[in-house]
Parts: structure tokens; C-alpha cells; sequence
């Protein structure tokens, strides 16, 4: 017997790492829940990179879980093994949604009630979607015109793995919503919170305005990606030459720009400076799509392009100009960049032209970071060091995001965490304000 194992040592052991590599395989392809590109500067973690192209209902999912305590206290949670959001999808989509019932409207101190009630987790949008996409997301069918758009999704922990009603929210006119659940089992979902690190949050009414609030100071970790180009003729190929084969794509220099056309109708500008694209197509006529419809159609736009979706979630809506913008996430946190990186804007031809504008850069890589934290000030601090200036009275929002800047290289870039304030309708870092 021994005589037998030692000629064939080396097969019995390249049988070995055979398996061994199948069962590893295997743990990663039934393993949906970790799809987020996070990196915490450890040489030895990394995580799963999502490599196809995210459906409708990925890109429109909420981005923020918040879980809350028994007395109202709260925690924005991130860095769970298990994605939150995705496990809750997956519990939803089982469960049958009925009986959708207004049972606030109005009342800004009851709708804070529900922004922390009691023993419950709450999955955010970063701003309000309709129906119609919740119904997409989540393989339901409830009727939007009771409530035609939800900021919120609160999931009531009972005691018991079973629970019989779900709240909708919306900070249009502080709504709140009661839904009657059938065969809703949240075992999974109580799962998906253990593990991973939380920020303690807050929510208030802010000048009329539900936002989330940061009570001490907040200790988060830097990210380095590698990151990637898009080709610019490759694009104006996709975009141009596709849907339009009778015309040929040019190209001339102008300005420091590169400017791309096909026919009389389309054109695209490359700015190679600032690395952003700018691209317009003259229809020829307005296409009409109501609140419900324009994120499905806007996103249908969006998927013909080149841009890689991996990171991209929805953002926010503009109803003056029609159109959505798309952010690359970290971690639930959003990404910004001064000159657009990691965001795209998907503009619908309200006026007889659709308009797309974003950057040739995305994420792809994570990289070890030198400085692995940042700690940011409270949210008191914040506003107390505002009031002096006078700029307080037109901020409307707060959030954490992550600053993108390229690092000497250019190849690599780190992001770092901060606040950034909603002043006058745009984001700002807070540090920018305070100077």
C-alpha cells in the first residue's frame, strides 16, 4: 500500500488541490451577498468584483442600511460579509406585498417616529424613486397611485423570524405607508447585520428636510483602486455608428477638444484634459415619459453605452431637465470628483435632443492605501462652524461620500471619506464651505 502511494504521490496530490479548488469554487458561486469593491488598505483582504453588467433592477436598488435599536438609537451599517441590500431583495422578492395603506401624512415629528422605529432596519434610496422601480427591484406589484414614489423601506426585526407588515416612506409630504406581508420570513436578513462595522447616525427634520445626522465624530477607512480608460473612439463607435449605419463617424481637433460627428444629428466632444465626454443626439421630435416611466427609459439609454455599470447606482432625478445621474458607490457611500469622475448623467430629449455627459475613468482594482483612515468632525461641528459664514440657511442635505483623487501616477487614485452638503441644489464638500 505504502509502495502504491509513494510512486503515485504527485497524482494523488494534484487530485487533492483539484478539489480542494472545486468546494473553494463552488463557496463562490453560490455566495451572491458580497458584490460591493471595498478595500480597507489590509495587503491580504480584497473583494469579489461584480463583472457583469447590472440589470435595472441592481442599478436602482437602495444604497443605505440603517439599523435601529431598541431606543431609537442608530447605526448606519457598512463592510457586513453579507450585502444587506441583496439579502433583503432576496427575501422580498419571496414575500407577497398587499394592502398598501397611508397611515401618516403631513406630520413631520410622526414621520421621524418611523425614520427610527423601534428594532427595525431601514434600506434608503439616495433620493426618492417611483414605484414602479421598487416594484422592478423587489418582483412586486403594488398600485402607485397611492403612493407614487419611496424614499425608504423600513423592515420591522420582531422577536420572531416572521413578520406580517412592512412600511413604505416617503419625504414627500412626510408619508408614511403600512404594507400587509404574507410569507415574510427576515431570518436571512437579521443574518446580513451581524459582522462589519456602523457609524452612529441620527435622523432629523432639517429646515423641512428628513436627513441623517452624524452625533460624534466618525472614523472611516481610505480606499485605493487601480483605475481604467474608456477609448474615446470606441465610444463615439457605439454611440454613432450602431443605430445610424448610413453615416460615417469623423473626427476633428477643436478647441483642445476632439470632436466627434455622424451625420447632421449626433455628435460627440472629448475633452482630453479633463478626460469627460459630452455626447448629443438630435432626435427630431420629444419623447414623453411620465415620473414612472423615464427611469426605465433612461436607464435603457444608459445600458447601450460603453460605460462600465459595476459601481454605478442610481442617484439622483432631476424633473426640471429630465434627466437622472448615476454615481459610482463605495461601500453605500457615493463618489465624488470635481470634474465628474465615476458619475454619469443620462439627459431624456424633453427639448428634441438626448444629451449624455461623463467621465472615461472608472474604478476597478482595489489597491493598498499609507494612510488607511480618516476621521471626520460631528455633524454639530459642522454646522456650528457654517453659522458664522451666514451659509447654513441654504443648505438642504448631508451625506458621507468619498472624494476621488488621482493620485501622481494617474493610474491609481484614493478615496477618501468627508461630508458633503446639499448648498443651493449641489453637493459640497463641507471643508470647501468652511473656508
Amino acid at each position: 500500500m505504502m509502495t502504491k502511494i509513494k510512486d503515485n504521490w504527485l497524482t494523488i496530490l494534484l487530485t487533492i488541490v483539484v478539489i480542494i479548488s472545486l468546494v473553494l469554487s463552488g463557496i463562490v458561486w453560490v455566495n451572491p451577498y458580497r458584490t460591493d469593491h471595498r478595500f480597507f488598505g489590509d495587503n491580504t483582504s480584497s473583494s469579489n468584483k461584480q463583472m457583469t453588467t447590472q440589470s435595472m433592477r441592481d442599478i436602482y436598488l437602495p444604497t443605505q442600511v440603517i439599523r435601529t435599536g431598541s431606543n431609537q438609537g442608530q447605526h448606519l451599517l457598512y463592510g457586513q460579509p453579507k450585502n444587506t441590500v441583496l439579502t433583503a431583495r432576496q427575501s422580498i422578492e419571496k414575500w407577497r406585498l398587499r394592502r398598501l395603506t397611508r397611515i401618516e401624512s403631513g406630520r413631520p415629528n410622526n414621520y421621524l417616529n418611523y425614520l427610527r422605529l423601534n428594532n427595525s432596519v431601514m434600506l434608503s434610496y439616495p433620493q426618492s424613486v417611483p414605484m414602479t422601480i421598487f416594484n422592478d427591484s423587489f418582483n412586486q406589484n403594488l398600485n402607485y397611485n397611492s403612493l407614487g414614489k419611496i424614499n425608504h423601506i423600513v423592515i420591522p426585526l420582531d422577536h420572531s423570524n416572521r413578520i406580517n407588515r412592512i412600511y413604505l416612506l416617503s419625504d414627500d409630504n412626510y408619508r408614511v405607508f403600512r404594507v400587509k406581508v404574507s410569507y415574510a420570513n427576515i431570518k436571512a436578513i437579521r443574518q446580513s447585520l451581524r459582522g462589519g462595522s456602523s457609524i452612529s447616525v441620527d435622523h432629523k427634520i432639517y429646515r423641512g428636510h428628513p436627513i441623517v445626522t452624524y452625533p460624534h465624530g466618525v472614523k472611516l477607512p481610505n480606499f485605493g483602486y487601480q483605475i481604467s480608460k474608456l477609448n474615446p473612439d470606441s465610444v463615439s463607435q457605439t454611440l454613432m455608428s450602431s443605430s445610424n449605419k448610413s453615416s460615417s463617424v469623423t473626427s476633428k481637433q477643436e478647441n483642445n477638444q476632439i470632436v466627434y460627428q455622424s451625420g447632421t444629428s449626433r455628435q460627440l466632444v472629448f475633452s482630453p484634459a479633463k478626460g469627460t465626454i459630452d455626447y448629443e443626439n438630435y432626435v427630431g421630435h420629444t419623447d414623453q415619459f411620465n415620473y414612472q416611466q423615464i427611469f426605465g427609459h433612461l436607464y435603457n439609454q444608459l445600458a447601450g453605452t460603453s460605460i462600465p455599470l459595476d459601481s454605478l447606482r442610481f442617484d439622483a432625478y432631476s424633473s426640471k431637465n429630465e434627466s437622472i445621474t448615476y454615481r459610482s458607490f463605495v461601500e453605500g457611500f457615493p463618489i465624488f470628483n470635481e470634474n465628474g469622475y465615476g458619475t454619469v448623467q443620462m439627459q431624456n430629449n424633453s427639448d428634441g435632443a438626448e444629451r449624455y455627459h461623463f467621465s472615461i475613468y472608472s474604478l476597478q482594482v482595489p489597491i493598498p492605501v499609507k494612510n488607511k483612515t480618516t476621521t471626520l468632525p460631528s455633524s454639530a461641528v459642522v454646522f456650528n462652524g457654517l453659522r458664522s459664514s451666514n451659509k447654513v440657511k441654504d443648505i438642504s442635505g448631508m451625506r458621507i461620500g468619498y472624494r476621488w483623487k488621482n493620485d501622481q501616477n494617474s493610474k491609481t487614485v484614493t478615496l477618501t471619506p468627508t461630508y458633503y452638503l446639499k448648498y443651493r441644489g449641489n453637493w459640497v464638500d463641507y471643508e470647501t464651505l468652511m473656508n
